[in-house]
């Protein structure tokens, strides 16, 4: 994780005083609601962080729903990584249905199987070929996503009978 930074939603800039060390921390802000904004936003922070090697993360869903799924993906990220000829490296997250629960606003203990799949690369690519690239990005999270969740659910329902 040396030199690696985060794309935000611009609303978290203001949050107190985590939006002023994420500033201070180089994450780079998006405006979700101006899609001509966060294109320049981020072909900006792709030219620097290209130049200073640094590694960009970011979540192609946009903000993760507790659904138990992986929803559509949104460009931005994919258009970025063509247009710099950088590889995608997928990594996916397992369900964090187990143990939260946000209708009912409730945060036990559990786990999270977090795997870092092979990286696909963009050399080459145009942007006639983001909807393939997000199409084969997706399928191999959501693919990943169901094996890892189908583990956790095994393991505390394992748990739960031992108990």
């Amino acid at each position: 994780m040396n030199k690696t930074t985060v794309v935000a939603k611009r609303e978290l800039l203001y949050v107190w005083p985590f939006g002023v060390c994420a500033w201070l921390c180089g994450l780079v802000f998006i405006d979700r609601y101006s899609a001509d904004k966060a294109k320049t936003a981020m072909s900006n922070a792709m030219e620097k962080l290209k130049k200073d090697n640094i590694k960009l993360w970011v979540f192609p869903e946009g903000t993760r729903r507790n659904t138990g799924v992986i929803h559509e993906f949104k460009k931005g990220a994919f258009h970025v990584a063509i247009q710099a000829q950088v590889p995608v490296l997928p990594v996916v997250f397992s369900s964090y249905q187990t143990f939260l629960n946000d209708k009912l606003r409730i945060l036990n203990s559990g786990e999270v199987i977090i795997e870092a799949l092979p990286e696909i690369s963009t050399v080459g690519m145009t942007y006639n070929d983001i909807e393939k690239l997000m199409e084969k990005t997706r399928h191999l999270m959501s693919e990943k996503f169901k094996e890892n969740t189908r583990e956790i659910q095994m393991k505390k329902k394992n748990s739960l009978t031992v108990n």
